[in-house]
């Protein structure tokens, strides 16, 4: 089986000459190292500038943030919740949470006073209740989402139920 050469030297033959290799060392180096350029010198220090910055950032420690501090209102201050003696409900009296219609109204009103209720329809008024006890003002700084706990008699809680488009007012009695 005469081939005519044999398989080695086709291959010797396919295989590429080393390049750099003048001395003949028989070194197949597949790229040369070049020094690389100015502009991308300048781009590697930067990205490991970046990169050791972000390591720094999120291995150090969250600055020490002071907790918040709560202010309780004074006893005397119309915002203040009543004292434990007057949250209290009366015996043969039920607590009903009302809104008014006016809800500036709030601020004038402090836990322990006596008012008369009334409901606002239309241009009229009905007395509901009166000399209710008042026995929580909430959110006298928001009137939006304040109201008034009041002390009202099974009769009078039935008629403070609001429907739909009324509205309540208060006469505050002097004390």
């Amino acid at each position: 089986m005469a081939m005519g050469r044999s398989g080695s030297s086709r291959l010797g033959d396919a295989l590429p000459k080393a390049q750099g290799s003048s001395r003949g060392d028989g070194r197949l180096d597949p790229v040369r190292w070049r020094r690389p350029a100015r502009g991308t010198l300048l781009r590697l220090a930067v990205v490991a500038i970046l990169l050791g910055t972000a390591a720094l950032v999120s291995w150090s420690p969250p600055p020490s943030c002071e907790s918040p501090t709560y202010t309780v209102p004074a006893a005397n201050s119309p915002s203040a919740s009543a004292p434990a003696t007057n949250q209290v409900v009366p015996p043969g009296n039920v607590g009903v949470p009302v809104r008014l219609a006016d809800p500036a109204a709030l601020a004038l009103v402090e836990a322990g006073n006596r008012v008369d209720l009334l409901r606002l329809e239309g241009g009229s008024s009905t007395q509901v209740a009166d000399a209710a006890l008042v026995l929580q003002v909430s959110g006298s700084d928001d009137p939006t989402s304040g109201g008034l706990l009041l002390a009202l008699t099974p009769d009078e809680a039935e008629r403070a139920v609001a429907g739909p488009g009324q509205s309540f007012a208060v006469l505050i009695r002097p004390s």
